[in-house]
């Protein structure tokens, strides 16, 4: 007789009701993997025998499980399938198979994550000299990316999405969903590759092999810079807008950016950019200007000493 209440039986077929989209759905399979094992290796067979300091364990021992290459992930990583674990809590509260969800509200504070840093010029053009000798993929993803600023899964566009007569680009399945689709002005630059891959009667812009976030990991390490990630062309393209003078709300619009707080996290300031408003705010330069000034300032201090 089928357990009910046991993880396999009911968590695939929450994932699926719950997931919008094939690549949420991958993510949270993926997660669960782990997730799974850990509940295996503890014999908690059903959501009622879960607790929350079991919840808490399940961080130390996800940051030292060592995988067969050697690696560890990071704390985040654990956090986030930590919380994973808490939404299949929940519904298993809903689906009568436990009392509580003693993952709610945790409250778990994660680790500020670093920078991603822009890319300079040379950067640029170093990459794209050693992308020659890489699939044709990667660097038609490089190019749509760094030109357009959208994130690498984005950079999958199907052909018919790339519209030649009103030159735009339509993203139909960005993050968070077709929701979220949106058109943008198709780059001068990008002209040429689309309409080769347009002749050559592709389907998409790039066919992703397994894992592509990883085959850029491996690339970056290649040509000896693990400081850089394929989502460092975002930072890059925003910055390089704003300093292009392009007003902030177009910006956003341009790489789909919904938060104006969001937006503002891949804008770096940096001293050559404000320059140009050094002077911007003046004030009096001599004694004479400057006495009503100094005069309100030295009668307000005699009041106070008295």
């Amino acid at each position: 007789m089928v357990n009910g209440a046991a993880w396999d039986y009911w968590v695939p077929k929450f994932f699926e009701r719950h997931c919008p989209t094939k690549a949420t759905l991958d993510r949270y399979e993926d997660a669960w993997k782990w997730v799974a094992l850990w509940l295996q290796n503890n014999r908690i067979h059903s959501p009622r025998q879960l607790t929350y300091r079991l919840g808490i364990d399940y961080l130390e021992w996800r940051t030292t499980f060592k995988k067969r290459t050697g690696k560890i992930v990071g704390r985040n990583t654990a956090i986030l399938e930590l919380k994973l674990l808490s939404l299949v809590m929940g519904e298993a509260v809903r689906l009568g198979h436990a009392d509580a969800n003693p993952l709610v509200s945790m409250k778990i504070r994660r680790d500020r994550q670093p920078k991603k840093p822009e890319l300079t010029d040379d950067e640029i053009l170093e990459i794209q000299e050693a992308l020659r000798d890489e699939p044709e993929w990667m660097q038609a993803s490089f190019e749509i990316g760094l030109h357009t600023g959208c994130r690498l899964r984005e950079t999958r566009i199907p052909l018919s999405c790339v519209d030649f007569r009103e030159c735009k680009i339509t993203f139909p399945s960005p993050k968070g969903g077709e929701d979220r689709a949106f058109s943008i002005p198709m780059p001068t630059v990008l002209v040429p590759l689309l309409e080769k891959l347009k002749t050559e009667k592709r389907s998409y812009t790039v066919e992703f092999p397994f894992q592509p976030s990883r085959r850029w990991q491996q690339f970056f390490i290649k040509v000896k810079k693990t400081h850089l990630c394929f989502h460092c062309l975002r930072v890059t393209y925003v910055n390089r807008l704003r300093r292009a003078g392009v007003p902030r709300e177009a910006a956003m619009r341009l790489v789909n950016h919904a938060s104006q707080l969001v937006h503002q996290i891949y804008q770096r300031e940096k001293v050559d950019d404000v320059m140009q408003w050094r002077d911007a705010v003046r004030f009096p330069t001599s004694r004479n200007q400057a006495a009503p000034v100094l005069e309100a300032f030295a009668s307000e201090r005699i009041l106070v000493a008295r």
